[in-house]
């Protein structure tokens, strides 16, 4: 009964991915990361030109970023993506200290850093990509990179808030259900969990395949990883005055409140940080709207390149 169950998603990730596969050249390797874990990790364009390093959300993987690692951006840039722990095709540990300590994840980024050469990187970080990055900041500073674009997030910066279903949001009802299905050791559930929670990445639906992907690849992120990593300490806000380098907040309008109103007040009170808001998106805006993205990112590489910035 559960082999005829899990043939059809066989057959939906085989049907979702060929699409969506670059038509660019796409170079994959292994890299071992904290506790010898492997890491999947991709890379697009030219090692010799100017490094942007992408570090996807919760439950996703390096495919999150296929419109900027098809895009024009690697004829200019040296893009490396790669599946966080317990993701894609990254190893997944049992040990509930391979996801609970920060450590572990600044380990993870200073070893894909160190395994592709980038030089001074540009961090592109999304949703708990945020918290990943700022793992690697607490451990190695800030000296190694470039700026730092986060969107989807703002990296435990500021206290941790998100609407509750006690006021009677239904949004915010639907995101506790989803998370207590997603860590249900009942696959079922888990599987439910999965297909409801894509809606909430983006203000729009996605397009069935894209949609349908993203199921099947947040069904790779084992039940156990995702309880692990709910033991995360969400709290960086020592972190903002040691954050001397540039930084770009990508926030859709239609993305968790607080997170703006965050992102607003910490723009206002430091020079070196900005806010975008992208009109009609939500939790994706590299995803609904890649062209304004992509070009928005090429804007702050250059200025953060050129010592333009702010």
């Amino acid at each position: 009964m559960m082999t005829r169950r899990f043939l059809p998603l066989a057959a939906m990730l085989l049907a979702a991915l060929l699409p969506l596969r670059s038509l660019a050249d796409w170079d994959y390797r292994t890299v071992e990361g904290a506790g010898r874990v492997p890491l999947n990790v991709v890379t697009a364009g030219d090692p010799a030109s100017p490094a942007i390093l992408l570090i996807h959300g919760f439950g996703q993987s390096h495919y999150s970023f296929v419109h900027q690692l098809n895009s024009s951006l690697a004829k200019d840039y040296f893009l490396v993506a790669f599946d966080l722990r317990g993701h894609g095709a990254s190893g997944k540990p049992w040990a509930i200290q391979a996801y609970s300590e920060h450590t572990v994840w600044a380990v993870d980024v200073a070893a894909v850093i160190a395994a592709t050469g980038l030089d001074r990187p540009l961090v592109v970080a999304w949703s708990y990509g945020t918290m990943v990055a700022m793992d690697y900041i607490r451990e190695h500073g800030v000296d190694g990179i470039a700026g730092i674009l986060l969107t989807g997030g703002q990296g435990a910066l500021r206290p941790f808030r998100m609407p509750t279903g006690e006021d009677g949001d239904p949004a915010a009802a639907e995101f506790a259900r989803i998370r207590e299905l997603q860590r249900s050791p009942d696959l079922i559930d888990y599987i439910r969990g999965g297909e409801r929670v894509i809606p909430l990445l983006t203000a729009t639906p996605l397009p069935k395949q894209q949609r349908q992907l993203f199921q099947a690849i947040g069904l790779m992120l084992p039940p156990y990883a995702r309880r692990a990593m709910a033991r995360r300490r969400l709290d960086n806000q020592d972190m903002v005055e040691q954050l001397s380098l540039p930084v770009l907040f990508c926030l859709g309008e239609k993305d968790n409140p607080f997170q703006l109103e965050d992102a607003a007040e910490l723009a206002a009170s430091h020079d070196n940080i900005n806010l975008t808001v992208y009109e009609g998106a939500g939790h994706s805006v590299f995803i609904e709207q890649p062209e304004r993205f992509n070009a928005e990112l090429r804007r702050f590489e250059e200025r953060v390149r050129s010592a333009t910035f702010p």
